[in-house]
């Protein structure tokens, strides 16, 4: 089950929870009345009510909106956040070329790493999407990065350099190393890095949520018709609220 916490900025003290749907997406919504400043504590205190309450009706993840400030009362709560990284590394090829084509280097000139801690299936398939648009890739992965290495030279015959410095580095996991190189695109972890880009929904986004989680979360439940789009992060992609409320 999904929440999402919507703070009114209305005055008010009852916190409503309601049925509702955003672009095909259940979810239920915790409206949180009340204003910051001088009621800052009084906010929170609402903020912690509605987080329980959501637990309590069977949600665990929550969509909030942009730069929401109280986290820490949802986690406490046992409320966490869509982690966007799954989709992110599943669109690991566009959003490299989108930051190759963005300044970083022309696609055809650029050597492109790709690291992280084994190759999964998003890895592989960055690999061999990345085959034809770039000059060369670097694999680095302990778990499966020579394999790899050497399916894409006997099937592609791209040379996979090792020794080159390369133009842009995408990483997938962790690594213990210090990346030497372009510029590393991050696609895990609380603190992405995708370089000023960002991923949307072809279709208007309503307002009051964080773009990137509500669109991970309408990517990973089936609700998008199409691949998210690349774009550069702060691009308006909204036009007023689209949300409908299920029942009477």
């Amino acid at each position: 089950m999904l929440g999402y916490v919507a703070l009114t900025g209305e005055k008010g003290r009852k916190i409503m929870l309601e049925q509702t749907e955003v672009m095909g997406l259940p979810l239920v919504r915790a409206q949180v009345p009340g204003m910051g400043g001088r009621h800052e504590k009084r906010l929170a205190r609402r903020v912690e009510r509605a987080a329980r309450r959501l637990r309590e009706a069977g949600v665990r993840r929550v969509l909030t909106g942009p730069d929401f400030p109280y986290w820490d009362l949802l986690e406490a709560q046992g409320l966490g956040g869509v982690d966007p990284g799954p989709m992110c590394q599943a669109m690991a090829a566009p959003l490299a070329l989108a930051a190759l084509e963005g300044g970083v280097c022309p696609p055809e000139r650029a050597v492109v790493a790709l690291r992280g801690g084994r190759v999964s299936r998003p890895f592989f398939q960055a690999a061999v999407a990345l085959c034809a648009r770039v000059r060369g890739v670097e694999v680095r992965a302990p778990g499966g990065g020579a394999e790899l290495a050497d399916y894409l030279r006997r099937e592609y015959g791209l040379p996979v350099l090792e020794r080159e410095r390369p133009d842009l580095i995408v990483e997938f996991s962790p690594i213990t190393s210090e990346p030497e190189g372009g510029p590393a695109m991050v696609l895990h972890g609380p603190s992405l890095r995708l370089l000023g880009l960002t991923l949307r929904p072809a279709m208007p986004v309503p307002d009051g949520f964080a773009p990137l989680p509500l669109t991970a979360a309408l990517w990973e439940t089936g609700c998008l018709p199409q691949p998210p789009e690349v774009v550069p992060e702060g691009k308006k992609m909204t036009w007023g609220v689209f949300l409908g409320r299920k029942g009477p």
